[in-house]
Order: C-alpha cells, then structure tokens, then sequence
C-alpha cells in the first residue's frame, strides 16, 4: 500500500525530514520526504508499506507534538491522490538515500 502526503507546520530547518525518515525505517516503511521550495511551512511525503504502521507514523504526526528536540511538528497531515503526491524515487530524502546526507548530529528524536 501507498499513501502520499502533505504536512504542514514546523517541518523546514527543524530536521523534520530526518526525523520522519527516520520514524518510517524504525517502523519497517519505505517512504520519502520534500520540501516544497515556495511554502516553507510543507513538506510532501510518501510512505509504502503495512497499513497498519503507516497510521500508527500518520496518526503520531497528527498529533501535533514536537516530534524531535528542534520542535519540528505537523498542524496539519492531509493524505493526498496519487497525481498530486510524489514518487518514491523523486523524493529529496528516502529510506534508502538518508544515509547519504550530512545531517546535523545534534537532534533528539521522539518518533
């Protein structure tokens, strides 16, 4: 299964993209994360895999607590069709590739 995502809130220069991928992986999900370079309160996501963990990441998200120590945090997760989400593939930060980037080690995550 498949789910693409828009989440809006504090999620550009908090870490957020690492912090979900991150989530996605703890959680056995394939999955990728964007930002979106004219809103900088978006960032598009696609999660793949059991359903049933995919809600247990969404569910956390639309929770709106901070999600890591830079108080990175959602206000609002809207699941969106196929021809407005991105692919996998196409995504800025994946599973596969979040290894790949140099990111700030200084970051406390709590998904």
């Amino acid at each position: 299964m498949t789910r693409w995502l828009e989440v809006r809130g504090k999620v550009q220069r908090v870490m957020f993209r690492q912090t979900v991928i991150r989530a996605m992986q703890k959680r056995g999900l394939e999955g990728g994360a964007s930002n979106d370079r004219q809103d900088r309160n978006l960032v598009r996501m696609t999660l793949r895999g059991d359903s049933e963990r995919m809600e247990e990441l969404v569910a956390a998200l639309r929770e709106g607590k901070p999600i890591n120590d830079w108080g990175a945090k959602a206000t609002s997760v809207e699941d969106v069709d196929e021809e407005r989400g991105v692919a996998l593939e196409a995504h800025q930060v994946t599973t596969t590739t979040v290894d790949n980037r140099h990111w700030n080690p200084n970051v406390t995550m709590f998904l």
